[in-house]
């Protein structure tokens, strides 16, 4: 699911390109009131001018998080009447003491709960700084019901420790549920394992482009690089034109991004999901 700006209209790509999904950041609401009034006054569907489905990320920065309760939680999610939204978010990291970081898994788990019973749809959220706690976040999750959980992965990205997390994860999914479905929210490329549990969103389609940063093949080179600077591309965004032509035009570079290789591979993680990716450059493929 890619997520899009509530601010940027250059991020609203379903006049161009159809998708069933997107992801909307309730923290620009919490951010910005008369964006938070605009939404209100008319949802988020007809804000956006998108038919699809959208899911509402409560992942945000610690400093909003400490400001909002359940109450401002539920009137944030009444007012912009998503088709879902996500179990409050909470801070742990792996560097907190391990009291601090069990505290903020339990006030998770405990959210998770408040939740359990809402007006629409949820996605829970895997928490936790160490093994036990993300385990037990996840059986949480799945006692409580939910049919989707997501995990914040920008974080173990960066650190790589994401490879040993899912591996804890999707054991406990396929043991307890059904059909498991694990959302990485911040990971906008496939892993090329999990491929029937995992989905991906992300922003960085978008912060890539704003970078000057072109795909294809599967990997990411510059505007300006020779191998690519005159090539026409024809994929559904570009319409034949040469990367250099879209130097300006950061939408259609966006755009073309996800398109060069497949639009659901890389925000999904279906279709082609073992589209190759260097490790040097899986920083730039997080947001």
């Amino acid at each position: 699911m890619p997520v899009v700006s509530l601010t940027d209209e250059r991020t609203w790509f379903w006049h161009e390109i159809q998708h069933a999904w997107i992801i909307a950041r309730m923290a620009e609401l919490v951010k910005n009131k008369s964006l938070a009034w605009k939404v209100s006054s008319q949802g988020l569907h007809d804000f956006l001018g998108f038919e699809g489905k959208i899911l509402l990320s409560t992942v945000m920065e610690d400093e909003l998080l400490d400001k909002l309760t359940l109450k401002d939680y539920a009137e944030i999610v009444a007012a912009a009447r998503p088709d879902a939204t996500m179990v409050p978010d909470v801070y742990t990291y792996l560097d907190d003491p391990l009291c601090l970081s069990w505290q903020q898994t339990i006030k998770s788990a405990n959210l998770a709960k408040a939740f359990s019973g809402f007006d629409v749809p949820v996605v829970g959220l895997v928490k936790g700084a160490i093994g036990k706690q993300v385990a037990w976040s996840t059986q949480n999750i799945v006692a409580l019901g939910y049919q989707t959980a997501a995990l914040p992965c920008r974080e173990l990205v960066r650190l790589d420790l994401l490879d040993g997390m899912l591996m804890g994860i999707v054991g406990i999914l396929r043991k307890r549920t059904r059909e498991p479905r694990l959302l990485l929210y911040g990971l906008s490329y496939p892993l090329g394992k999990y491929q029937r549990e995992l989905s991906y969103s992300g922003f960085s389609w978008f912060i890539n482009a704003k970078r000057g940063l072109y795909q294809k093949q599967g990997n990411v080179c510059f505007l300006t690089d020779t191998t690519v600077r005159f090539e026409e591309c024809g994929c559904v965004a570009c319409k034949g034109k040469i990367a250099l032509d879209l130097r300006e035009d950061v939408k259609t570079l966006a755009l073309h991004n996800p398109s060069a290789d497949n639009w659901e591979a890389r925000v999904d993680g279906i279709g082609k999901a073992g589209v190759p990716i260097r490790r040097q450059i899986r920083t730039w493929w997080t947001s």
